[in-house]
């Protein structure tokens, strides 16, 4: 019989993959403070990190044909130093200070969607693409959320929605599947998180899929404000437990 906190994973993922595969954002960014509440952050983000890796799996199956690969080399190559990085502030800063960055993180991630503006359409470059690679993967390693360097990028170079979502789609599991190889490596993979895995992974599968058919049903921008709220919560809770 599964535990309250196997539970309270899968449940989270579910709803996690469900949001992620309407909106293309905020999966990890709902699952990960809810289960902050009954797991330490030094499991939780490996965990988060593997749940990343499946979500954004799925929904690269869904739009990889508009990926445009010649856009992710940059960031592809930025991403790499930027894991280390990551990798290096998982291993060494407190869980206080990483849920407290968690909450930061989503408070940022949701001034940024309300004031953010593409006043037109940027050019792709190594430059730029290799910053946001940087910025995604230092972030993705420490905290488990590497898409708001990226997305921006996407936004700033013009992507049509579906190339947005192939490109991003693939860099992201590509780049997740770096980070958890390289988590792997560190020992982070204990035996509490496959076990969490294991009820985790099914549950984002059946929630990110469920949200296939259903995405042409819901005003997306609506459930994009209600998203925001949800996260603004999810970071005061944060920032409230990393503090108390």
């Amino acid at each position: 019989m599964p535990d309250t906190t196997s539970l309270l994973v899968f449940f989270a993922w579910l709803v996690g993959g469900f949001v992620s595969g309407v909106s293309g954002i905020g999966g990890a960014m709902v699952a990960v403070p809810v289960a902050a509440t009954v797991i330490p952050m030094h499991e939780l983000v490996p965990l988060s990190c593997i749940m990343n890796v499946v979500m954004d799996g799925c929904i690269a199956l869904m739009h990889y044909r508009h990926c445009r690969v010649s856009a992710m080399w940059p960031m592809l190559a930025g991403s790499i130093p930027g894991a280390l990085a990551g990798l290096y502030i998982l291993t060494v800063l407190p869980g206080t200070v990483l849920q407290g960055a968690v909450g930061v993180l989503l408070l940022y991630y949701v001034y940024w969607q309300r004031t953010f503006r593409v006043r037109g359409p940027g050019r792709e470059s190594w430059g730029f693409g290799g910053a946001a690679g940087f910025g995604a993967g230092l972030l993705g390693t420490a905290i488990s959320f590497d898409g708001p360097p990226v997305g921006a990028y996407g936004l700033y170079a013009g992507w049509s929605p579906r190339v947005f979502l192939g490109t991003l789609g693939v860099f992201f599991v590509i780049r997740g599947t770096m980070t958890c190889l390289l988590q792997a490596g560190a020992g982070l993979y204990t035996e509490a998180v496959i076990d969490y895995a294991m009820y985790g992974i099914p549950a984002t599968i059946i929630g990110t899929v469920c949200a296939f058919p259903v995405v042409r049903l819901i005003n997306v921008g609506t459930f994009r404000r209600m998203l925001m709220g949800v996260i603004v919560l999810a970071g005061l809770v944060c920032l409230w437990r990393a503090v108390a």
